[in-house]
Protein backbone atom coordinates (compact mmCIF):
# COMPACT_ATOMS: atom_id res chain seq x y z
CA UNK A 1 0.00 0.00 0.00
CA UNK A 2 1.16 3.35 -0.74
CA UNK A 3 1.46 6.61 1.53
CA UNK A 4 -2.05 6.99 3.83
CA UNK A 5 -3.46 9.12 1.33
CA UNK A 6 -3.54 6.60 -1.25
CA UNK A 7 -6.33 4.56 -1.78
CA UNK A 8 -6.24 2.54 -5.01
CA UNK A 9 -9.21 0.72 -6.28
CA UNK A 10 -11.51 1.41 -3.19
CA UNK A 11 -14.47 3.46 -2.94
CA UNK A 12 -14.51 6.39 -0.18
CA UNK A 13 -17.21 6.27 1.52
CA UNK A 14 -18.06 9.11 4.27
CA UNK A 15 -20.67 9.17 7.20
CA UNK A 16 -22.02 11.47 9.52
CA UNK A 17 -25.03 12.54 11.52
CA UNK A 18 -27.36 14.76 11.95
CA UNK A 19 -29.30 15.76 14.97
CA UNK A 20 -28.13 13.63 18.11
CA UNK A 21 -29.04 16.20 20.69
CA UNK A 22 -31.86 17.93 19.94
CA UNK A 23 -35.30 17.99 21.64
CA UNK A 24 -37.63 17.55 18.36
CA UNK A 25 -37.33 16.42 15.25
CA UNK A 26 -35.34 12.79 14.08
CA UNK A 27 -31.71 11.68 14.33
CA UNK A 28 -29.84 11.31 10.67
CA UNK A 29 -26.95 9.25 9.82
CA UNK A 30 -26.31 10.07 6.12
CA UNK A 31 -23.53 8.75 3.32
CA UNK A 32 -21.90 9.69 0.58
CA UNK A 33 -19.93 7.09 -1.90
CA UNK A 34 -17.01 8.58 -3.66
CA UNK A 35 -15.14 6.16 -6.32
CA UNK A 36 -11.52 7.52 -7.44
CA UNK A 37 -8.31 6.17 -8.30
CA UNK A 38 -6.75 7.76 -5.41
CA UNK A 39 -7.80 9.97 -1.93
CA UNK A 40 -5.82 12.95 -1.44
CA UNK A 41 -7.55 14.15 1.47
CA UNK A 42 -6.12 17.35 2.31
CA UNK A 43 -6.75 18.71 -1.39
CA UNK A 44 -10.10 17.43 -1.63
CA UNK A 45 -10.76 19.56 1.82
CA UNK A 46 -8.83 21.96 0.65
CA UNK A 47 -11.08 22.37 -2.72
CA UNK A 48 -14.50 21.77 -1.04
CA UNK A 49 -13.69 24.54 1.26
CA UNK A 50 -13.05 26.91 -1.71
CA UNK A 51 -16.53 25.80 -2.86
CA UNK A 52 -18.30 25.97 0.16
CA UNK A 53 -18.60 22.09 0.71
CA UNK A 54 -17.13 21.68 3.90
CA UNK A 55 -19.32 20.54 7.45
CA UNK A 56 -22.99 21.49 7.61
CA UNK A 57 -22.10 23.52 10.89
CA UNK A 58 -20.39 25.75 8.73
CA UNK A 59 -22.32 26.03 5.27
CA UNK A 60 -25.96 25.78 7.09
CA UNK A 61 -25.72 28.43 9.51
CA UNK A 62 -28.23 31.10 9.41
CA UNK A 63 -29.51 32.21 6.08
CA UNK A 64 -27.69 28.97 4.17
CA UNK A 65 -30.30 27.28 3.41
CA UNK A 66 -30.52 27.76 0.22
CA UNK A 67 -27.27 26.97 -0.70
CA UNK A 68 -27.70 23.49 1.73
CA UNK A 69 -30.73 22.63 -0.39
CA UNK A 70 -28.70 23.53 -3.65
CA UNK A 71 -26.09 21.03 -3.29
CA UNK A 72 -27.62 18.21 -1.44
CA UNK A 73 -30.35 18.36 -3.97
CA UNK A 74 -27.20 17.90 -6.94
CA UNK A 75 -25.98 15.37 -4.54
CA UNK A 76 -28.53 12.95 -4.21
CA UNK A 77 -29.53 13.56 -8.07
CA UNK A 78 -25.50 12.92 -8.89
CA UNK A 79 -25.58 9.98 -7.02
CA UNK A 80 -28.04 7.89 -9.36
CA UNK A 81 -31.59 8.37 -7.69
CA UNK A 82 -32.80 11.37 -9.58
CA UNK A 83 -33.92 14.92 -8.57
CA UNK A 84 -36.81 14.98 -6.50
CA UNK A 85 -39.74 16.96 -6.90
CA UNK A 86 -41.44 16.61 -3.28
CA UNK A 87 -40.26 15.75 0.14
CA UNK A 88 -41.77 12.38 -0.11
CA UNK A 89 -40.06 11.74 -3.34
CA UNK A 90 -36.94 12.81 -1.66
CA UNK A 91 -36.93 10.89 1.38
CA UNK A 92 -38.08 7.73 -0.82
CA UNK A 93 -34.97 8.46 -3.03
CA UNK A 94 -32.21 8.99 -0.24
CA UNK A 95 -33.77 7.23 2.10
CA UNK A 96 -35.52 4.04 0.38
CA UNK A 97 -38.07 1.79 2.84
CA UNK A 98 -37.54 4.40 5.74
CA UNK A 99 -41.13 6.41 5.28
CA UNK A 100 -42.80 2.96 5.05
CA UNK A 101 -40.76 1.62 8.47
CA UNK A 102 -41.14 4.65 10.14
CA UNK A 103 -44.95 5.41 9.35
CA UNK A 104 -45.33 1.89 10.91
CA UNK A 105 -43.92 2.97 13.74
CA UNK A 106 -46.91 5.49 14.52
CA UNK A 107 -49.04 4.58 16.91
CA UNK A 108 -52.56 5.78 15.40
CA UNK A 109 -53.30 7.53 12.15
CA UNK A 110 -53.59 11.21 14.45
CA UNK A 111 -50.43 11.13 15.49
CA UNK A 112 -48.96 9.57 11.77
CA UNK A 113 -50.40 13.04 10.47
CA UNK A 114 -47.75 15.25 12.11
CA UNK A 115 -44.60 13.61 10.24
CA UNK A 116 -46.92 12.31 7.03
CA UNK A 117 -49.81 14.38 6.51
CA UNK A 118 -48.39 17.62 4.78
CA UNK A 119 -46.33 16.77 1.98
CA UNK A 120 -43.88 19.72 0.33
CA UNK A 121 -42.70 20.81 -3.19
CA UNK A 122 -39.26 20.91 -3.43
CA UNK A 123 -37.01 23.42 -3.88
CA UNK A 124 -38.21 24.38 -0.09
CA UNK A 125 -35.75 26.88 0.86
CA UNK A 126 -34.78 28.48 -2.57
CA UNK A 127 -32.50 26.43 -3.73
CA UNK A 128 -31.58 25.74 -7.34
CA UNK A 129 -30.31 21.93 -8.16
CA UNK A 130 -28.19 23.52 -11.17
CA UNK A 131 -26.48 25.65 -9.08
CA UNK A 132 -25.18 22.33 -6.97
CA UNK A 133 -24.51 20.90 -10.23
CA UNK A 134 -22.10 23.05 -10.93
CA UNK A 135 -20.70 23.49 -7.83
CA UNK A 136 -20.08 19.04 -8.10
CA UNK A 137 -18.47 19.77 -11.63
CA UNK A 138 -15.72 21.93 -10.42
CA UNK A 139 -14.91 20.27 -7.29
CA UNK A 140 -14.24 17.38 -9.54
CA UNK A 141 -12.98 19.22 -12.39
CA UNK A 142 -10.61 16.89 -14.97
CA UNK A 143 -10.22 14.27 -11.97
CA UNK A 144 -11.62 10.69 -11.91
CA UNK A 145 -13.29 11.62 -9.18
CA UNK A 146 -16.85 10.39 -9.15
CA UNK A 147 -20.16 10.80 -6.99
CA UNK A 148 -21.57 7.16 -6.80
CA UNK A 149 -24.05 6.31 -3.46
CA UNK A 150 -25.61 9.13 -1.37
CA UNK A 151 -28.26 7.96 1.57
CA UNK A 152 -29.57 8.60 4.28
CA UNK A 153 -31.16 6.88 7.44
CA UNK A 154 -33.77 8.59 9.99
CA UNK A 155 -35.09 7.56 13.28
CA UNK A 156 -38.01 9.66 14.25
CA UNK A 157 -39.20 10.80 17.77
CA UNK A 158 -41.00 8.28 18.60
CA UNK A 159 -38.60 5.38 17.34
CA UNK A 160 -35.59 6.87 19.69
CA UNK A 161 -38.29 7.15 22.46
CA UNK A 162 -39.50 3.49 21.97
CA UNK A 163 -35.96 1.98 21.84
CA UNK A 164 -34.61 4.11 24.93
CA UNK A 165 -37.88 2.44 26.81
CA UNK A 166 -36.34 -1.10 26.19
CA UNK A 167 -32.56 0.48 27.11
CA UNK A 168 -31.11 1.14 24.11
CA UNK A 169 -29.56 4.92 23.84
CA UNK A 170 -29.42 7.45 20.82
CA UNK A 171 -25.68 6.55 20.40
CA UNK A 172 -26.38 2.82 20.38
CA UNK A 173 -29.34 4.06 17.59
CA UNK A 174 -26.97 5.90 15.99
CA UNK A 175 -24.51 3.73 15.51
CA UNK A 176 -26.97 1.09 14.24
CA UNK A 177 -27.76 3.62 11.41
CA UNK A 178 -24.33 3.87 10.29
CA UNK A 179 -23.59 0.29 10.56
CA UNK A 180 -27.28 -0.16 8.41
CA UNK A 181 -25.53 2.30 5.26
CA UNK A 182 -22.20 0.34 5.60
CA UNK A 183 -24.00 -3.20 4.65
CA UNK A 184 -25.96 -1.40 2.32
CA UNK A 185 -23.17 -0.05 0.39
CA UNK A 186 -21.20 -3.11 0.99
CA UNK A 187 -24.07 -4.63 -0.95
CA UNK A 188 -24.81 -2.15 -3.45
CA UNK A 189 -21.10 -1.46 -4.69
CA UNK A 190 -18.82 -4.63 -3.16
CA UNK A 191 -15.60 -3.87 -1.52
CA UNK A 192 -13.12 -2.67 -0.26
CA UNK A 193 -14.29 0.03 1.36
CA UNK A 194 -12.80 2.80 3.68
CA UNK A 195 -15.30 3.85 5.56
CA UNK A 196 -14.54 7.45 7.29
CA UNK A 197 -17.11 8.10 10.36
CA UNK A 198 -17.59 10.95 12.67
CA UNK A 199 -17.13 9.79 16.12
CA UNK A 200 -20.56 9.47 17.89
CA UNK A 201 -20.65 11.00 20.96
CA UNK A 202 -18.39 9.62 23.49
CA UNK A 203 -18.09 5.99 22.00
CA UNK A 204 -14.57 4.61 21.38
CA UNK A 205 -15.06 1.26 21.88
CA UNK A 206 -17.05 0.57 18.63
CA UNK A 207 -15.96 -3.35 18.49
CA UNK A 208 -17.96 -4.42 21.37
CA UNK A 209 -21.09 -2.50 20.00
CA UNK A 210 -21.27 -3.48 16.74
CA UNK A 211 -24.96 -5.43 15.90
CA UNK A 212 -24.07 -5.63 11.82
CA UNK A 213 -20.37 -7.03 11.64
CA UNK A 214 -20.17 -10.07 13.82
CA UNK A 215 -17.42 -9.54 16.33
CA UNK A 216 -15.22 -12.81 14.70
CA UNK A 217 -15.02 -10.83 11.45
CA UNK A 218 -14.06 -7.23 13.52
CA UNK A 219 -10.09 -6.85 14.09
CA UNK A 220 -9.26 -3.70 15.86
CA UNK A 221 -6.07 -2.02 14.25
CA UNK A 222 -3.46 0.35 15.76
CA UNK A 223 -5.47 3.81 16.69
CA UNK A 224 -4.06 7.09 15.70
CA UNK A 225 -4.30 10.44 17.51
CA UNK A 226 -8.32 11.12 17.41
CA UNK A 227 -9.59 8.01 15.61
CA UNK A 228 -10.41 4.13 16.41
CA UNK A 229 -9.83 1.80 12.89
CA UNK A 230 -11.32 -1.26 12.77
CA UNK A 231 -11.10 -4.26 9.54
CA UNK A 232 -14.06 -5.72 8.86
CA UNK A 233 -13.71 -8.92 6.77
CA UNK A 234 -14.77 -8.38 3.12
CA UNK A 235 -16.29 -5.08 3.96
CA UNK A 236 -12.97 -3.03 4.17
CA UNK A 237 -11.58 -0.38 6.96
CA UNK A 238 -13.64 1.33 9.33
CA UNK A 239 -12.55 4.39 10.87
CA UNK A 240 -14.33 6.71 13.61
CA UNK A 241 -12.71 9.93 13.39
CA UNK A 242 -12.90 13.64 15.78
CA UNK A 243 -13.71 16.65 13.79
CA UNK A 244 -14.28 13.64 10.33
CA UNK A 245 -16.75 16.23 8.74
CA UNK A 246 -13.98 19.07 8.15
CA UNK A 247 -11.16 16.64 7.59
CA UNK A 248 -12.88 14.56 5.21
CA UNK A 249 -14.60 15.47 1.71
CA UNK A 250 -17.15 12.41 1.82
CA UNK A 251 -18.00 13.36 5.67
CA UNK A 252 -18.44 17.02 5.39
CA UNK A 253 -20.59 16.18 1.89
CA UNK A 254 -23.14 13.38 3.78
CA UNK A 255 -22.75 16.46 7.08
CA UNK A 256 -24.56 18.65 4.03
CA UNK A 257 -27.28 15.86 3.06
CA UNK A 258 -27.94 14.97 6.72
CA UNK A 259 -28.53 18.54 7.79
CA UNK A 260 -30.94 18.88 4.29
CA UNK A 261 -32.68 15.49 5.37
CA UNK A 262 -33.43 16.74 8.75
CA UNK A 263 -34.68 20.07 8.58
CA UNK A 264 -36.90 19.52 5.68
CA UNK A 265 -38.44 16.54 7.98
CA UNK A 266 -38.47 19.63 11.08
CA UNK A 267 -40.42 22.10 8.26
CA UNK A 268 -42.99 19.58 7.19
CA UNK A 269 -43.52 19.35 11.05
CA UNK A 270 -43.81 23.09 11.60
CA UNK A 271 -45.76 23.11 8.45
CA UNK A 272 -48.49 20.82 9.92
CA UNK A 273 -48.80 22.46 13.24
CA UNK A 274 -49.38 25.80 10.85
CA UNK A 275 -52.54 24.33 9.77
CA UNK A 276 -53.97 24.60 13.02
CA UNK A 277 -51.90 27.71 14.59
CA UNK A 278 -51.14 30.13 11.48
CA UNK A 279 -48.53 32.44 11.99
CA UNK A 280 -46.71 29.90 14.43
CA UNK A 281 -42.79 30.28 14.16
CA UNK A 282 -40.86 27.15 12.86
CA UNK A 283 -38.39 26.06 14.71
CA UNK A 284 -34.90 24.18 14.81
CA UNK A 285 -36.48 21.67 17.02
CA UNK A 286 -32.81 22.18 19.18
CA UNK A 287 -32.22 23.32 22.57
CA UNK A 288 -32.79 27.13 22.13
CA UNK A 289 -35.59 29.49 22.65
CA UNK A 290 -37.66 29.54 19.74
CA UNK A 291 -37.76 25.39 20.21
CA UNK A 292 -39.04 25.89 23.71
CA UNK A 293 -41.75 28.62 22.31
CA UNK A 294 -42.74 26.34 19.60
CA UNK A 295 -43.30 23.06 22.11
CA UNK A 296 -45.40 25.40 24.40
CA UNK A 297 -47.45 27.61 21.22
CA UNK A 298 -48.42 23.36 20.27
CA UNK A 299 -49.29 22.22 23.81
CA UNK A 300 -53.11 23.03 23.28
CA UNK A 301 -53.10 21.75 19.29
CA UNK A 302 -51.56 18.61 20.07
CA UNK A 303 -53.80 17.52 22.88
CA UNK A 304 -57.01 18.34 20.94
CA UNK A 305 -55.77 16.68 17.85
CA UNK A 306 -54.29 14.06 19.93
CA UNK A 307 -50.70 13.55 18.61
CA UNK A 308 -48.66 10.89 21.39
CA UNK A 309 -46.70 12.90 23.46
CA UNK A 310 -44.06 10.53 22.99
CA UNK A 311 -43.84 11.09 19.18
CA UNK A 312 -43.45 14.71 19.66
CA UNK A 313 -40.51 15.54 21.92
CA UNK A 314 -37.25 13.45 22.79
CA UNK A 315 -37.08 11.73 26.37
CA UNK A 316 -32.80 12.30 26.03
Amino acid sequence: MGPPWYIADMLVMGVDENGLGPRLGPLVATSVVLEASRYPRAALCKRGLGLGLTDSKETGGFGRMAFIESVALALVERGGAGLPASLDDFLDRVAPLSRPRLRACCPDEATARQCWGVDLSLPMFGGNAAHGRQLLDKLIGRSSLRIVDVQSRVACAGMLNAKLSRGTNKLAVDLELFEDLIASVHVRHGSPLLVLCGMIGGIRDYASRFTRFDSNRVEALADRRGQRRYAVDRVGELRFEVDADARHLPVALASIVGKYVREVCMHRIGAFYRNDLPGLMLASGYHDPVTTRFIQATERSRRRLGIAPDCFQRHA
